[in-house]
């Protein structure tokens, strides 16, 4: 699998949002969006997008998650 653009990201975020496809294809689509954003919480950032845009949620995928220690 390789990176997938952001269109590609928004499309597959709103396919999970909307509770489309088994779960081969979500974890496969997981796959893809955490291959090409920085955020490593992509579940985590999708599932808490209750009452957020799709696009809200790909705004935060596309914001690093570094943690400082």
């Amino acid at each position: 699998m390789g990176k997938i653009n952001r269109v590609g990201v928004t499309e597959r975020v709103e396919k999970i949002s909307q509770g489309l496809g088994s779960d081969e294809e979500v974890n496969v689509w997981i796959e893809e969006i955490a291959e090409s954003v920085p955020n490593r919480q992509v579940v985590e950032t999708i599932m808490a997008g209750n009452g957020v845009s799709v696009e809200e949620i790909v705004d935060r995928l596309y914001k690093a998650d570094v943690i400082c220690r």
